[in-house]
């Protein structure tokens, strides 16, 4: 599975199926704790469907645990993170899909009534649909019909997509899975601590404080560690040892580097203390893990 931060900017840079239709299917099992998918945002719609297990989502400020049936919806640029739960397993079937695909671009009634506030933030999602709700199977119907199409392909495949997705989203209209914001200061909000994690990821090697950090946001200490933790589902701490720990992954299975000298480059200070925490997250030592998942096999035997 790919890395979920794919740029500079913790904005995720979907990797489509086809460079000229913006749609992506992913399966996906979390075991052992992996993937533990950092707080990002992507311009694309996404929504998750839970078959087994449970983890932690935080989509902007809203959170929970997720359970089997779940649909789950992501808005275009929402900020989220998905975190394992202990050991336990989770699968979902994704689909994500920029809103360009139907027509988002183009002006017509369509586009500016339903597609242009929800890309633009103006509508937002109920997070989370379960099997209770009205209109959960026929939205769960159209969904699966999604989910079978696309490792099919058959001839006229984009239209029919293009079909369903609407579908899709005229039933959660219909079923009032789309709501209008009644207030822009979540939008603040968000940009304020989106500002912040740009900071982070240009900044994880230095000394990076909780007093700095909450300086950097204007709140005061207390106000600002609560903010983050209900925001990203982490400690602002937590979240920057996690990002020292993703750079010191990707070093450790693309370059020949010293794990000492890793330690050092991705912003700690002392050996020991990086051990322990990359094996507190990934439950392997440095060298252990260098081994088990190196990109590259001609690293090996070189």
């Amino acid at each position: 599975m790919k890395e979920y931060l794919t740029d500079q900017f913790f904005q995720h840079q979907i990797d489509y199926d086809s460079q000229s239709l913006p749609f992506k299917q992913e399966h996906i099992i979390v075991q052992n704790g992996f993937p533990d998918v950092l707080f990002h945002w992507h311009n694309e719609l996404e929504i998750n469907y839970v078959h087994r297990g449970s983890a932690r989502y935080h989509i902007d400020y809203d959170y929970f645990d997720s359970t089997a049936g779940d649909i789950i919806l992501m808005r275009p640029n929402a900020m989220h993170s998905i975190h394992p739960i202990n050991n336990m397993e989770h699968e979902t079937d994704t689909i994500l899909f920029h809103l360009d695909l139907l027509g988002a671009s183009t002006v017509d009634q369509t586009n500016l009534l339903y597609l242009q506030p929800l890309q633009t933030d103006v509508f937002k999602f109920v997070n989370r649909i379960q099997p209770h709700q009205e209109g959960y199977e026929e939205i769960k119907s159209c969904l699966f019909t999604l989910f079978q199409m696309k490792p099919k392909e058959e001839r006229y495949f984009d239209l029919l997509l293009k079909s369903k997705l609407f579908e899709l989203l005229y039933l959660l209209y219909k079923h009032h899975y789309i709501l209008k914001k009644h207030t822009d200061d979540l939008y603040r909000k968000n940009e304020t601590l989106r500002g912040l994690i740009d900071h982070i990821h240009h900044h994880y090697t230095d000394n990076l404080s909780i007093e700095d950090m909450a300086d950097y946001m204007g709140y005061s200490k207390t106000h600002f560690m609560s903010v983050f933790k209900q925001h990203t589902g982490t400690s602002c701490m937590e979240f920057i040892i996690r990002v020292r720990l993703r750079a010191a992954c990707n070093l450790l299975t693309t370059s020949l580097k010293p794990i000492l000298e890793i330690a050092h480059q991705v912003g700690f200070n002392n050996l020991s203390n990086f051990n322990r925490q990359f094996k507190r997250y990934y439950h392997l030592t440095p060298t252990q893990y260098r081994k088990q998942f190196r990109k590259n096999e001609s690293y090996v035997t070189a």
